[in-house]
């Protein structure tokens, strides 16, 4: 499929081809996409040729990286470490545990686009009806994700009043601890900018989103030790730093796990966007990676089955 051509169904002067109750697809949709190419420039500018650098870490990985993770962080930490050690992103009088703490953060923003670009460049808008449903969901975490995992990296989006916001969902697979994770990186900032992409991981294990995040805080003091030869023994009792933590994170992710089970499973009726303005439909979901050319992005509408 030629993308470029895909992209014109949503283009400014097609907008009266749509029906009105659907005109806030392509205006979206346009919003979308141009985030979305101004992170990848971003990204693109500050680690030149990187993510052909990461394509092919992860061809050399092959089946030694399980099949639902693009590539783990670890490895594109480790990319950065021998290519890019002077690009990374650095404060004037940071500490090494400061550097050390930037460095990953790019890693990790690399990996949430490079994922979703390796699978593709879908984006998936969900169903206001399902959006208000799933931010009731609750507090379960599914540590199956994994196995029903649709593809390496999706962009969920949403309408905005400046256009569309959204945010990357990818599966990390940790080496070391032989662990999976869930990570959302959202694109929430006014204006697309890379250095203001967040990632926050979450284990795939506990039970419950609370529980995951504690698990996860608790992983990440434990790392801080590692890089700088301490050894802290956190308080977890209720009420103290990492409860609070934990249930932060809790609280302001726990719409993304449930969107991801959502995503993963055959609830959803999902179908391309360019369908409404009687294009034919690319693919069916979830779609499995092809050879198009160009660069511009599928957008799927994801709602209740019926």
């Amino acid at each position: 499929m030629d993308r470029d051509t895909y992209a014109k169904s949503f283009t400014k002067r097609r907008d009266g081809e749509w029906a009105e109750m659907f005109r806030w697809v392509p205006r979206m949709y346009r919003a979308a996409a141009s985030r979305l190419e101004k992170l990848e420039r971003q990204a693109e500018r500050q680690f030149p040729g990187v993510f052909d650098r990461l394509e092919q870490e992860r061809d050399a990985a092959g089946d030694t990286i399980p099949t639902w993770c693009w590539l783990p962080v670890a490895r594109v930490q480790q990319v950065l470490a021998d290519h890019y050690a002077h690009r990374t992103t650095r404060a004037s009088g940071a500490t090494r545990q400061g550097l050390a703490v930037m460095a990953a953060g790019d890693a990790a923003r690399l990996q949430a686009i490079g994922a979703w670009r390796s699978a593709g460049r879908h984006m998936v808008n969900i169903h206001d009806r399902t959006v208000l449903e799933l931010r009731e969901a609750g507090d379960r975490m599914p540590s199956d994700i994994p196995q029903r995992w649709p593809l390496h990296g999706l962009y969920v989006v949403s309408e905005a009043p400046n256009g569309a916001l959204g945010a990357f969902l990818h599966l990390e697979w940790n080496e070391l601890e032989q662990r999976a994770e869930l990570r959302i990186a959202p694109d929430t900032a006014p204006t697309a900018s890379l250095d203001r992409m967040p990632v926050q991981p979450l284990h795939l294990e506990g039970g419950t989103v609370t529980e995951a995040a504690r698990r996860t805080v608790l992983s990440f003091q434990a790392g801080v030790d590692t890089v700088l030869g301490t050894e802290t023994l956190p308080d977890i009792s209720p009420g103290s730093a990492v409860d609070d933590a934990a249930r932060m994170i809790a609280k302001k992710n726990a719409f993304w796990v449930a969107a991801a089970d959502w995503l993963a499973s055959d609830r959803p009726t999902t179908f391309d966007a360019a369908v409404l303005a009687g294009t034919e439909p690319t693919a069916d979901w979830p779609p499995a990676k092809a050879q198009d050319t160009g660069r511009a992005p599928v957008l799927w509408l994801a709602g209740p089955a019926g």
